[in-house]
Formats: structure tokens, C-alpha cells, sequence
């Protein structure tokens, strides 16, 4: 299932040369109110960006181009998130274009700009062929007017095309919202239709437990448990199905987490556990980093982590689960590291698939827990991967993206 398909975060900008905002054509991000316009372009920009802002800025007055530079932009009261700015200069104007890591709007944004390229090379044309004639010239040749009007009309060919594309962009966009609250609206009708006979299911058969226990041989009372507990599994898979599903939705918002904090509420939750099996889980000698983050989502996916390790411990051999982080320069590395088990290599490309276990079917489980961590880790622009052999223990690492 792609995450995140809803089209966002995507700005179309006329400016003058010194940099000035004098019209927005499209800003999905809600950055600019049109009444207050004009605007600095360095403005919107974070202040972590405002060094290539300028370089940006220095080349397309140099070369009248500047292509795929990502920057920071400010967003009031939430995060500054990323933005890979296109841009051209024309007739003292620099028309910008900006769009997020969605691989459909930067098509569509991309077409835009080649479209208006397209215009500025035809007014260019035209501009050329005019100077030829000055007030002392004589007039033009009938075929220079045909000619003239032809590149008209391909000038506003081009100008309809780039109305139509901005229409579409739109249009799109409302599509995917609607079609996101559709989803939301079924999957939680769906739950509670699904669950609804579950219970009736385990409400029965434990009353024919209770009522009829000791006259049923132990044929009757395994059937009793097979159909409690495919009925809790089933229970279980609902919930997880749901849970995957809420994962990205705005009231989960981001904010700054101590890590020390959200892993000291996940080892509470495995103390007990972890102490009937002899199990331990141990942290770095400096303390976890503070980081912006969807808190609950996040303290979900060191939960499912643990649980797996836990899950997939070795019987004979006490459990040793060890957490750790590396600072990169745009980015966090945490791996949380295991004696168990282990994973064999073939199954290390599809274990984050929906409904897909390791190759231990003794172990119960909707084979989502690892899935649900996939989706955590990429709503916070990161990636998800293990290191681990059949019986040596898994390392699960991931990446979170400082800003995004």
C-alpha cells in the first residue's frame, strides 16, 4: 500500500529579479496570502536555507536558470518542510516552481515549466523578428504578418495548456482528499462490522465452555479454542488493519520528542515480560536525542519492535535486546538489535509487506507489526531495513529525517 498518496506542497511563483513575490499562481501549502502580496521570496524560506537561497537566487540572474534545489520553507505553527525549487527568468520576470518529494506533482509541476519555457522561447522568437523592423522600415512583407500570427496563436496554445495543467493539478488534489475521507469513513464501518460477530463468536463459545466444560470430551473443548482464537486473531488482524491505516493523519502531529521519555513508557510496558523470560534491553551511555517526531506513531514502532524481538527469542538463551542511534547530518540512525532468532536473507525484501511473517509459523501474529513500522518510518521520511542471518539475531535499523 503507498503511503501518503494525497498530492500536496506545491508553490507557483512570479517574481521580479530582485526577488520580490509579485503573484502566486499555485501554493497548496496556504504560504502566502495573495492580500499581501508583494512578498520577499527570502521570506518564505527557513532561515537553515537561507544560504542557498541566495546562491539560488545569484543563478538565475546569472544564467537565467536554476534547477532542482531543495530548500526549507516556513509553515506558520507547524514544521518547515522541504521543497525542490525550479526556476527561470524571462522579461525581468523569474517565474518559480517548487514541489515536495511526491513523484506526481513534480510531473505535473515539470510539464508546467516546460510549458512556460514553451511561451518564453515563442514571445523570444517573435521579439527577434519585430526588431528587424524599426520605424524607418518598410513595411513588412505579408508573409511576416502570417508568420507573427502563427506564433500567436502557439503562444496561446501554450498559455491554455498551462490553465488546463493548473486546473488538473487542482482538480487531482480535491480527487485524493475525498477519496482519502472515503477510505477512512469505509475502514472504520468495516470494523465495527467485522467485530461485531467476532464477539458474538467468543461470547458463545466461552459460554459453552462454562455451560457444558465438563460433560465435552477434549475433541469438543479443542474446537472450543480453535475457534476462540481465530476469532481473536481475526480481532486482532481488524485492529492492526485499522491501525495501519491512521498512521499520517494530521491529529498525529509533529513535535519535539525525548526519546529517554518515550523509551522509558516502552520498557515499562515489556518490564514484567521481559523479567518472567530473563530478557533485558539496554540503551547507549549518552542519553537518547531530543527529536521532531510524531510521538505516538513513533513510541508504536519501538513497541512493535521489541515485541518482535521478544516474539522471536531464543528459548534456551536469555534475550538481549539493545537499542542505539548515530547522528547523521540530515537525518537520525536507530537500530534496535537482538540475540535471537535471526531471519534468513531470503525473506529480509518482503518481511514489511503487508501481512507477511518470517518463516516461523509457530509464533502467532497478523504479520503486519513490521508493516505498520515501514509506514511509521516513511511518514517521517526515513527508511526501514534489517541486518540478520538465521540464527545469529536481527538488527532492525531505520532512518527519521531531522525536518521534514
Amino acid at each position: 500500500m503507498k503511503t501518503n498518496t494525497e498530492i500536496k506542497n506545491g508553490l507557483y511563483l512570479v517574481c521580479n529579479r530582485d526577488g520580490q513575490i509579485n503573484d502566486v499562481l499555485f501554493d497548496d501549502l496556504g504560504l502566502i496570502k495573495k492580500n499581501r502580496l508583494p512578498v520577499m521570496f527570502a521570506d518564505i524560506i527557513d532561515k537553515e536555507s537561507i544560504k542557498k537561497a541566495t546562491d539560488f537566487w545569484k543563478e538565475i540572474i546569472e544564467n537565467e536558470f536554476a534547477f532542482d534545489v531543495e530548500m526549507y520553507v516556513k509553515r506558520e505553527e507547524k514544521e518547515s518542510v522541504p521543497l525542490k525549487f525550479t526556476a527561470g527568468s524571462f522579461n525581468e520576470q523569474v517565474w518559480v516552481i517548487a514541489a515536495s518529494r511526491s513523484k506526481v506533482l513534480e510531473k505535473m509541476l515539470n510539464e508546467m515549466m516546460l510549458i512556460n519555457n514553451e511561451q518564453q522561447n515563442l514571445i523570444r522568437s517573435a521579439e527577434k523578428k519585430l526588431s528587424k523592423f524599426d520605424d524607418s522600415s518598410k513595411n513588412p512583407p505579408l508573409d511576416m504578418y502570417d508568420e507573427l500570427s502563427q506564433m500567436n496563436n502557439d503562444l496561446m496554445n501554450a498559455q491554455r495548456k498551462l490553465a488546463k495543467q493548473n486546473q488538473e493539478i487542482l482538480r487531482l488534489n480535491k480527487q485524493l482528499r475525498d477519496s482519502n475521507k472515503e477510505f477512512e469513513h469505509f475502514a472504520y464501518s468495516v470494523s465495527h462490522d467485522l467485530k461485531e460477530p467476532l464477539r458474538m463468536v467468543k461470547s458463545f463459545m466461552n459460554r459453552l465452555d462454562q455451560k457444558y466444560g465438563d460433560s465435552l470430551d477434549d475433541k469438543a473443548k479443542k474446537y472450543i479454542y480453535y475457534a476462540v482464537d481465530g476469532a481473536e486473531r481475526m480481532d486482532q488482524l481488524i485492529n492492526d488493519l485499522l491501525e495501519y491505516s491512521r498512521i499520517g493523519k494530521k491529529n498525529n502531529e509533529f513535535e519535539l520528542t525525548d526519546l529517554n521519555e518515550l523509551l522509558d513508557k516502552v520498557e515499562k510496558l515489556y518490564r514484567s515480560q521481559l523479567e518472567e523470560i530473563g530478557g533485558s534491553i539496554s540503551r547507549p551511555e549518552t542519553e537518547m536525542p531530543q527529536i521532531f517526531c510524531q510521538k505516538t506513531p513513533l513510541q508504536q514502532l519501538f513497541n512493535n519492535l521489541i515485541s518482535n524481538s521478544i516474539k522471536y527469542r531464543k528459548e534456551e538463551e536469555s534475550l538481549d535486546i539493545r537499542i542505539s542511534y548515530e547522528e547523521k547530518p540530515n537525518e537520525w540512525l536507530f537500530s534496535v538489535a537482538d540475540n535471537g532468532k535471526g531471519i534468513d536473507p531470503e525473506y529480509h525484501s518482503v518481511i514489511f509487506n503487508l501481512f507477511r511473517k518470517v518463516d516461523d509459523d509457530s509464533t502467532s501474529g497478523t504479520g503486519m507489526g513490521l508493516a505498520i513500522c515501514k509506514k511509521i518510518v516513511e511518514q517521517h521520511g526515513g527508511k526501514i531495513w534489517v541486518v540478520s542471518e538465521k540464527g545469529k539475531g536481527s538488527s532492525f535499523k531505520f532512518t527519521i529525517k531531522k525536518r521534514l
